[in-house]
């Protein structure tokens, strides 16, 4: 699933979703090194995320904490970081038509 495709609200399910499965896993076995260095379910979340941001995320969703600010934070920095990322994209250089001189005398 591409996280940059959904809204706020779908941000938010696939968050408390993230840690529904996070809560089984760990619930599973406790060890959270060991979990950390397995698991790939937070990959596209690293790839949306501010730097900043990233390890707060890992912390809310590794305790499990859905305070609605918390939540609200991470969804903003997505959004935030979206719309940073579509202010200063660099636009494609526009391409140059070659041109052949072969045959052209200098001054015509």
């Amino acid at each position: 699933m591409n996280l940059n495709d959904l809204d706020s609200k779908g941000l938010t399910v696939e968050l408390l979703s993230l840690m529904d499965k996070v809560v089984v896993l760990l619930d599973d076995d406790p060890n959270v090194d060991k979990f950390l260095d397995e698991t790939d379910l937070f990959d596209s979340w690293e790839l949306v995320l501010p730097e900043a941001e990233y390890p707060i995320f890992i912390m809310a969703v590794l305790n499990n904490i859905r305070k609605p600010s918390i939540v609200d934070s991470i969804i903003k920095a997505i959004t935030n970081e979206r719309n940073h990322n579509e202010l200063y994209t660099e636009p494609e250089p526009k391409k140059l038509k070659i041109r052949s001189h072969v045959g052209e005398h200098p001054f015509s």
